[in-house]
């Protein structure tokens, strides 16, 4: 087998060199596999990995994670971002990716310099997300077709602080996220001046507290259901953090409610009902930002995993046609 040969697996698991499995399971003889982040379409049949006694690879904030939402994952390695570890005859490397706290890209390369990066989720390419160099690209197209452009990525922010800002001055704000998403706007929010106390969850306040561990500040926060929590929300200002599957709950009368979702080309900011908003914030590239991520990489060869993209052929075939990559396969 081709010290670089990459094989992607039906759950979209990808085999590297038959010495590594990442975000997904598969059979290689060192048993070790990669977890690149928390949510669940990276997570598929880690359980499966876990009873067949591979070794799980993440950065601490992912490994930390995983039992909070319910994994086992049993024998484990926290890799800084950066740092080289060796499985067989090739070297596996994290490197950052601005998605959720904790996501990492992945580089797999061979004693011979051969070079497989697997792109994960991210954002900000050049910016918030390093570009390194690579033979090989396997990339998630989330927003693979074309017409997935947000021209409003740059101030989307700044955007989402201000309404949020404007929403506190009426009382009280429900906030839901995805998992990670929210530790990254509660970031925010404070960066951006937000004083106003967070209620949070349980899942989601333990995750903050794993975070906060490794150095991150948040500010004040509270446990949902505490008597401290249920002094401030008798007050009626606060922050309620919770996941989007949440978006449905009753919330106090008067209260502001805010949705947040990558799947919004039109407008930044819409007011769907008198108290609801929907905001485009998203932990994804658009069109734009993966071309730009792909040029970058510079790949001779590249592989696109549908079962974590949209659009996926239209993608694959402007590589080709625009970009002139000639081995780009949708697998």
């Amino acid at each position: 087998m081709s010290e670089c040969s990459v094989r992607i697996e039906k759950d979209g698991g990808i085999i590297v060199s038959n010495s590594v499995v990442i975000d997904g399971h598969g059979d290689v003889p060192t048993r070790v596999r990669v977890v690149t982040h928390v949510h669940s379409d990276h997570t598929v049949n880690l359980a499966s990995s876990v009873r067949s006694s591979y070794r799980i690879f993440g950065t601490h904030i992912t490994l930390s994670w995983l039992p909070v939402l319910g994994y086992s994952i049993g024998s484990s390695m926290s890799l800084s971002y950066g740092s080289r570890v060796k499985v067989g005859d090739i070297y596996v490397e994290l490197v950052k990716s601005h998605h959720i706290p904790g996501t990492a890209q992945v580089l797999v390369e061979s004693e011979r310099g051969c070079r497989v990066l697997y792109s994960s989720d991210f954002k900000k390419p050049g910016v918030g997300t390093p570009i390194v160099e690579a033979d090989t690209l396997v990339v998630d197209a989330v927003y693979g077709r074309p017409s997935y452009v947000r021209e409003f990525d740059d101030v989307i922010e700044v955007l989402l602080v201000d309404l949020v800002r404007q929403l506190l001055s009426e009382g009280s704000v429900y906030i839901y996220g995805y998992y990670g998403k929210i530790n990254e706007v509660m970031e925010l929010l404070r960066s951006g001046g937000i004083d106003a106390p967070f209620v949070l969850p349980p899942k989601v306040y333990m995750m903050t507290k794993k975070v906060e561990s490794l150095g991150s500040r948040v500010g004040d926060y509270l446990l949902a259901g505490s008597r401290e929590a249920e002094e401030v929300m008798r007050d009626g200002w606060y922050v309620y953090l919770d996941h989007t599957t949440r978006a449905q709950r009753r919330v106090p009368r008067g209260t502001n409610s805010v949705v947040l979702s990558g799947w919004e080309f039109e407008k930044p900011v819409r007011k769907l009902t008198t108290r609801t908003w929907h905001v485009a914030f998203s932990d994804h590239s658009d069109f734009r930002g993966l071309i730009y991520y792909v040029t970058q990489v510079r790949p001779s060869r590249v592989y696109v995993v549908k079962a974590r993209s949209n659009g996926a052929e239209e993608f694959a075939a402007y590589l080709t046609k625009k970009l002139g990559i000639r081995e780009v396969t949708v697998v």
